[in-house]
């Protein structure tokens, strides 16, 4: 069996702390996977859930004055029960209290996955990459970055762009599926953290690459087959077509079509 088998098969609980404008989409998308998605953002709520959850992502994408503590309640309870999480700092390369909110969390608390663009990533590690608001240029050699950071976070990274990477234990994959409408629909890359919170809790011991790996090709792939459905190049039907090749995509897709390749320095 594969890991979608698997998250098919399990439907495993998500907590999702995420922005307000993607919350609809990453349900709906989680749903249409097979896993169970819950937006609950009420601490007791997550006294309740947490321990019942397969992973928890939390996405910094809108910011409030009381998002912080809360931050830090769901990671902690997280901890406690020993459910993976993923963080998604949105935004950390473009403000100075972005990547302070982020930092602390990443300095203070259990992370199991770092899920963000080039820019909020090089931000937290301190590294140049250029930043507008929620968007970030492209780097020359996302290996790289991807590989700097794990080893000075000592975190699982992706990195996603053009080509994404995944860096594990020192060990970098380069992935170069996907589609270009995906940047196009608001919410694609918050999805995706939600995504990796839901593939990450059903990770064997030791093959969380393989498990990021699975993953992230799943995802990128049913953007291929949704542009490929849509057949208009327009955001608009290729959101409701990427909602329905999540829910269609099989074993066999994902074998047939992904690329990847291993990254050396």
């Amino acid at each position: 069996m594969t890991y979608l088998d698997d998250l098919r098969q399990e439907k495993p609980l998500t907590i999702c702390l995420t922005n307000n404008v993607v919350k609809n989409f990453s349900a709906n998308g989680l749903l249409a996977l097979g896993a169970s998605p819950a937006m609950s953002e009420y601490q007791p709520d997550l006294q309740d859930f947490l321990p019942n959850a397969s992973g928890l992502l939390v996405n910094i994408g809108t910011l409030k004055e009381d998002s912080w503590q809360l931050y830090k309640d769901a990671l902690d309870i997280a901890e406690k029960y020993s459910v993976p999480t993923v963080l998604d700092p949105v935004a950390a390369g473009a403000g100075a209290y972005r990547k302070k909110v982020s930092l602390d969390l990443v300095e203070h608390h259990k992370i199991s996955l770092l899920r963000g663009n080039a820019g909020e990533i090089a931000a937290l590690i301190g590294e140049e990459v250029a930043s507008k608001g929620v968007d970030s240029a492209d780097v020359d050699n996302i290996g790289h970055l991807a590989l700097l950071a794990n080893q000075k976070l000592n975190i699982p990274v992706v990195i996603t762009g053009k080509t994404d990477a995944i860096a594990v234990n020192g060990q970098v994959k380069l992935l170069k599926n996907g589609s270009s409408i995906m940047p196009l629909v608001t919410g694609t890359g918050c999805l995706l953290g939600a995504v990796l919170a839901a593939f990450i809790g059903l990770a064997k011991k030791g093959d969380l690459l393989a498990c990021l790996e699975e993953a992230m090709s799943v995802y990128n792939i049913a953007g291929e087959m949704a542009e490929e459905a849509s057949g208009k190049g327009l955001p608009g039907s290729f959101q409701i077509a990427f909602l329905d090749a999540l829910c269609q995509i099989s074993n066999q897709d994902v074998n047939r079509l992904k690329k990847v390749e291993d990254y050396c320095e």
